[in-house]
Formats: C-alpha cells, sequence, structure tokens
C-alpha cells in the first residue's frame, strides 16, 4: 500500500468515532420522540396521511443507515488508515470498514430524499394549492424519488463485479471515482434545490393571506424549516470530494458528520409544521389553567341607562350626585297641595295610606295633641323629581 511509504501522521492514532457515535444515535432518539408526536398530533385530528407514513419510512431508512454505520465506526472507521493497516489484520480491517461504507450510503441517500418528499406530500394536504403550485410539488417528489434511486443504483454499479467496490485483493473493472463523485455532488446539490424550494413555496401563499404581518412571518417561519436542512446538504456536498482522498477513514468523518446531520435535520424540520395541533392543545390547557375562578364584571363603556326618559333634560347631568344645598334657590319650583289630615287612630302602619295614592312623605308634623300627621302632597312641574331626603320642612313653602 502506498499509504504506508508515507510517514505517520503528526496527531497520532486517534479515532473519533465515539463523537460520531454519540451523535448518530442522539439524532436517532430525537427522530423518533419527533415522530411518535406527529402522529399523536395527526391522531387526534384524524388526519394522519400519507406523509406521516413516508416520514416513517424515512426514519426506519435512518435505523437501515445507522447500523452498518455504527459497525464501521465500532471498527475503527474514522481512524487514520496508516494505523489501520498497521494492524495485522489491517488488510481485512479495511476492506470491511469500506464495506460497510457503501452498504450504509444507500440508505442515507433515500432517507433524505423521503424526508423530503413527505414535506411535499404534507404541502399538498395542508395547503390549498393553486394548479400550478399543485404540479410543482409533484415534479419535487417525483424528482427526488428518482434523482435519489438513480444515484444509488450507480453507486453499486460503478465496479464489476460489485465487490471491487471495497475489496482490494481483486481485480474489478471500475469507472474513474470521479466520475461517481459528480453524480453525488448532482444528487446532493438537487436535493438542496429542492429544499430551497418546498421552504419558499408556502412564502407565496402566506403572504397574500388577510392577516397581520407578525403571523404571517410566523407561518412562512413555520413551514420554511427547510432551509436548515439546505444549509447541512451544501455543507456535505462541499465534502464529498474527500471520499477520494488517500486516508479515505479520516477524511470521510465531517461526510459522515454532515451526512447524519443532514437526515435528522430534514426529519425536524419536515415534521415541525405538522406538530402545530400539539402546541393549540397545549396553548389550549395554559389558558385554562391560568383562567381565574371568580372574576368581577367588566367596567362597561356603555353611557347609563336612563330610567326616567321622559324626565331626561339631555344630558347625563341628572344621573351626577352633586352635595345637597339648603339655598332655596337652587330647588325646582314645586306646587304644594293643601294639608291633608290622615286619622292615625289605629296604628302608625296606616301613615303611609298618602303615599300609596302618590304623594310624596314630608317631614312629621304633629300638632300639640300628637294625634294627627300633615302630609304635603308635592307633584314636580317640570324637571327631575325633588330627592324627598334631602328637604326640610322649612324649604318648602
Amino acid at each position: 500500500m502506498d499509504i504506508l511509504l508515507m510517514p505517520p501522521p503528526p496527531d497520532g492514532d486517534q479515532d473519533r468515532g465515539h463523537t460520531l457515535f454519540g451523535l448518530y444515535w442522539t439524532f436517532f432518539g430525537l427522530s423518533i420522540i419527533i415522530t411518535i408526536l406527529r402522529f399523536y398530533a395527526h391522531v387526534s385530528i384524524r388526519a394522519v396521511g400519507w406523509d406521516d407514513w413516508l416520514m416513517l419510512v424515512a426514519v426506519l431508512l435512518l435505523l437501515g443507515f445507522l447500523i452498518p454505520g455504527t459497525l464501521m465506526i465500532l471498527d475503527g472507521g474514522c481512524r487514520h488508515l496508516y494505523f489501520i493497516l498497521s494492524s495485522p489484520s489491517g488488510i481485512e480491517q479495511v476492506i470491511t470498514v469500506t464495506k460497510l461504507f457503501y452498504m450504509c450510503q444507500p440508505f442515507a441517500i433515500m432517507c433524505i430524499a423521503t424526508g423530503r418528499m413527505s414535506v411535499g406530500a404534507l404541502l399538498l394536504k395542508l395547503l390549498v394549492v393553486s394548479y400550478w403550485r399543485k404540479r410543482f410539488v409533484w415534479f419535487t417528489i417525483v424528482s427526488t424519488f428518482l434523482v435519489s434511486m438513480l444515484n444509488s443504483i450507480l453507486l453499486f454499479a460503478a465496479c464489476t463485479p460489485t465487490e471491487g467496490l471495497w475489496n482490494i485483493l481483486i481485480t474489478a473493472n471500475c469507472w474513474d471515482p470521479t466520475i461517481m463523485t459528480n453524480v453525488t455532488i448532482f444528487t446532493s446539490s438537487w436535493n438542496v434545490l429542492i429544499d430551497v424550494c418546498l421552504a419558499l413555496l408556502p412564502v407565496t401563499l402566506f403572504w397574500n393571506l388577510n392577516m397581520s404581518l407578525k403571523k404571517r412571518i410566523a407561518l412562512c417561519f413555520l413551514m420554511g424549516g427547510g432551509l436548515l436542512a439546505a444549509i447541512s446538504g451544501a455543507i456535505k456536498t462541499s465534502k464529498l470530494p474527500e471520499a477520494n482522498a488517500v486516508d479515505v477513514t479520516w477524511g470521510t468523518y465531517d461526510l459522515l458528520l454532515w451526512n447524519g446531520a443532514e437526515t435528522f435535520l430534514v426529519i425536524l424540520c419536515g415534521s415541525i409544521p405538522a406538530l402545530k395541533p400539539i402546541y393549540d392543545m397545549c396553548v389550549r390547557r395554559q389558558r385554562a389553567s391560568t383562567r381565574p375562578l371568580f372574576s368581577l364584571p367588566r367596567k362597561s363603556t356603555h353611557k347609563p341607562k336612563k330610567l326616567f326618559p321622559s324626565l331626561s333634560t339631555g344630558d347625563d347631568s341628572y344621573f351626577q350626585l352633586e352635595p345637597i344645598q339648603s339655598n332655596p334657590a337652587r330647588l325646582p319650583a314645586i306646587e304644594v297641595a293643601p294639608p291633608v289630615n290622615v286619622d292615625v287612630s289605629q296604628s302608625r302602619g296606616e301613615n303611609d295610606t298618602a303615599a300609596l295614592h302618590g304623594y310624596h312623605r314630608a317631614p312629621w308634623e304633629r300638632t300639640a295633641s300628637g294625634e294627627s300627621i300633615a302630609i304635603h302632597a308635592a307633584k314636580p312641574s317640570r324637571g327631575p323629581p325633588p330627592v324627598a331626603s334631602s328637604l326640610r320642612g322649612d324649604d318648602i313653602v
């Protein structure tokens, strides 16, 4: 091997697989939780569709990517190739690591494609799209599947026999390595373009809705999370030429890292809009828990209803309380009827007989003997009725 003729790497025999192992299974655990929440949200509103099943297939494909990827990591697939070949079983170990690397690639490619297809299916279900938008979404779904499937097929068709891809001990007829690198770069770039289109397509719908600017921006961010997956895909695309490096096991570490990050972000960003029913339920429960058991009635902003519209003066001054003045000039003009003598021979409860006939009771006026009561029947001529409790006996003429 030519690499054995080179000096050993200056950073020594390091294994970066532990970091990659932790990130991979963290991504998978979060993807499982997100998918469960997605199905729970859609089951609660009876809206489970084929976009949910496509996302479940994407999670299963992610698991298919992680199993051989984990075996590759545990077999030293993230060490320097120099130190792997220096071991007694170095050749067999390199063959095993390379074989596991090729085995996990189709799962990663189709996982990313299926996640994007799920996003397109969600757009078809949630949005009332126009004719050209619906055609465009279908084009993204079909083209993503075809391009990704073609890349997966060509990956194993690059050598005849196929074992020549990972077994360096046999003679095989293989394509120039740059051909497959360019095919993979095209596939990754196409997927990035699809991510950007699917993220910006809802903006053309929400921006013309009759709602506040704040809500429109929130909806655009909610449906435009695919831009994060596009960014990670662009970074992964820039790492693809490292697959042809001499120290291939060490050089493909960044490629494997961003490949796992892209698969996770496709699942995450494709499921966030589907989790909105859970957010709505949490908001309703929070509002119900913060609602007070007893609340005072709100202060009315309407003007008080006039109880005596026939006596209204045209403004609200009739309902305003003012200090009672003893000046007779401020009292309204009234006519005083002759006094009515009431016999109180039976009981004091009969003294209110005159009040029952519509008379306003004046202060008590007793005779010297205390046997009769003088009640003045006062009838207002104009204006509001005088308050009887504010009148004194000497104020009435």
